[in-house]
């Protein structure tokens, strides 16, 4: 009843699922048992929950303190080494944090040499001012670069703002909901958060 061809088909299949099956196609165990997308060595304890995140948080705050110190092109007024209001505020506050005191401030170089070397003397003269006895002022290029004009515009049109503004980038924070935005029972109560 079996011919030859039929029974070479399921002998092939036969083998196939076999295979597929000792390979780890179809089971998580892997080849012969090691399973080589494994982030964990067999034997070893893994990192507890929340720790890729952690790393990744304790980066990026990292990385957000180094930015306090830099001074970008928008800090000076024009192409002079003036500093702009802004920056000296935050040289301030960054001066009474001790901030300054422990991390270098980057200028963002400008392309000319002498403008650079004139904002470096100008910046370390005023940290001087502020109380910090040897201020660290290199030119270099910023890890964190700034935003383009437009961009800058519509992000920081959106600080200081209360959370249900729609200014800014374009998209509510949140919407109000609840007693917080409604004024309710007729217009007796003010609007608010309670």
């Amino acid at each position: 009843m079996f011919n030859k061809t039929k029974i070479i088909k399921l002998t092939a299949c036969g083998l196939t699922m076999a295979s597929m099956t000792t390979l780890g196609c179809a089971s998580r165990g892997g080849i012969l048992g090691v399973d080589c997308c494994a982030d964990v060595p067999a034997g070893a304890i893994p990192e507890p929950a929340g720790a890729k995140v952690c790393n990744w948080q304790t980066a990026q705050v990292a990385g957000a303190a180094a930015d306090q110190t830099v001074l970008y092109q928008a800090d000076f007024v024009g192409t002079s080494a003036k500093l702009s209001p802004g920056a000296i505020k935050r040289m301030a506050r960054n001066a009474n944090s001790g901030l300054a005191a422990m991390q270098p401030a980057f200028i963002e170089p400008s392309g000319n040499a002498s403008l650079d070397a004139e904002r470096v003397d100008v910046v370390a003269m005023r940290l001087t001012s502020f109380g910090i006895p040897a201020p660290m002022v290199e030119v270099a290029t910023p890890a964190a670069l700034g935003l383009r004009g437009p961009q800058a515009e519509r992000v920081a049109s959106g600080f200081g703002n209360i959370r249900n503004s729609m200014t800014g980038t374009g998209a509510p924070v949140s919407s109000p909901s609840g007693l917080g935005g409604q004024s309710g029972f007729g217009g007796n109560l003010s609007g608010g958060n309670f």
